[in-house]
């Protein structure tokens, strides 16, 4: 493989603010810069000849960065994003209290189940699982590893 490292992740967002909020209490840290970008080249990257887009980015752990994009030229429209969906994606973090970070964040998120679930099959077994989604509908999981680590070697 050529490639050896990835720089960062991105996901379009349809109100940046809003999003703001949410992954600041979610990061538990606000974004490290919040930009517009209403230039030439970026049109040519992207194949939009007018783009303009904002956007806000978090450090993450190992490096890391996180990228939420507000498309203000072209302006988007909203897909449906239930995680079954081809190219729907989701970002997972690693928590060391899943529990903790249930606590932390009841009531002020919807997560998908009412408590952590304990996994019971595949590389992540004996280890904990929670998923929730950000105010447009991306999906966010919550992993406490097993002990000793994923085994994703088969």
């Amino acid at each position: 493989m050529s490639f050896h490292a990835v720089d960062h992740v991105g996901f379009t967002v349809s109100n940046l603010d809003r999003s703001i909020e949410f992954y600041t209490l979610l990061l538990n840290q606000p974004p490290i810069a919040r930009k517009t970008w209403d230039v030439e080249y970026l049109g040519r990257i992207s194949g939009y000849p007018q783009i303009k887009v904002e956007a806000a980015f978090w450090s993450l752990p190992g490096g890391l960065i996180l990228e939420l994009i507000e498309y203000h030229r072209p302006e988007g429209t909203q897909v449906d994003m239930e995680t079954h969906n081809a190219g729907n994606g989701h970002i997972a973090f690693v928590t060391d209290d899943l529990q903790h970070d249930f606590a932390r964040l009841s009531g002020r998120v919807h997560f998908r189940s009412a408590a952590p679930v304990r996994i019971e099959w595949g590389p992540y077994e004996g280890g904990w699982a929670g998923r929730l989604r950000d105010p447009d509908g991306i999906t966010v999981e919550l992993i406490q590893h097993p002990p000793g680590g994923p085994r994703l070697n088969p």
